[in-house]
């Protein structure tokens, strides 16, 4: 009996090491998610997943964890009896990319814990030490990971369009990505006081101006992330 117990030991640990090694040493950094041709960046540069030779494990905004069985000697691996974390997310950005984006990709049926998900994967050598993974399902949609964070830079920037300017009764603020929504706008003058203030919740965005005097104002928008200034004429 005990012969046969140290012979299924040996069994899975030369199961475990037929993999590729470098998926389990790292924790992968998501960067870039491709569904459909279209990029998806994510709004922040801690999302993303590890491995053992049994569990996945991703992070967004919550988490997710799944049992994983993979081919012997080959780059294929299936996910099933997804479990998520009974938290609450406080990033709505990120919880938005999480529930349309980046779980659905990993449980294609998000919210049904049995089904099954089948994958391929990639890694590769990158300059300067750093490794990528790419992930990809059978769904024709890709993951891309790196084994080291990248800077808030390199994700998903703000920008914002305001228009009319010079403007009278009010301004159209128009985000140039879905993800700045939940953003906050404030008003200076030229003296940096602020005179108005309000909470961006869609990506064109009106608020009225009447009640500003004539003159020269600084719109901020303000994400989580970053910010960004532009300057407006009120008549």
């Amino acid at each position: 009996m005990k012969k046969i117990y140290l012979i299924l030991l040996i069994s899975l640990a030369n199961f475990s090491y037929s993999q590729d090694s470098r998926l389990f040493d790292n924790y992968w950094y998501l960067t870039n998610f491709i569904e459909n041709g279209v990029t998806n960046i994510p709004p922040t540069s801690t999302m993303g997943i590890s491995f053992n030779s049994q569990m996945l494990y991703a992070h967004a905004c919550l988490d997710l964890s799944a049992n994983v069985t993979f081919e012997n000697n080959v780059t294929n691996f299936s996910a099933t009896n997804f479990s998520y974390c009974l938290c609450i997310c406080t990033y709505p950005p990120a919880e938005a990319y999480e529930n349309n984006k980046y779980f659905p990709f990993l449980n294609h049926l998000n919210g049904n814990p049995s089904t099954t998900s089948n994958f391929t994967y990639t890694i590769a050598e990158l300059q300067g030490g750093a490794k990528s993974l790419i992930i990809n399902s059978e769904f024709n949609s890709q993951a891309i990971y790196s084994s080291v964070p990248l800077s808030n830079a390199n994700f998903e920037k703000i920008d914002f369009s305001i228009y009319p300017n010079p403007t009278q009764d009010y301004v159209t603020i128009q985000l140039i990505n879905e993800y700045s929504t939940d953003a906050l706008v404030e008003f200076y003058n030229e003296i940096g006081i602020i005179c108005k203030s309000d909470k961006i919740t869609t990506t064109n965005y009106k608020i009225e101006t009447k009640d500003l005097a004539s003159g020269v104002y600084f719109v901020k928008i303000k994400t989580i992330n970053e910010t960004l200034v532009k300057k407006l004429i009120k008549e």
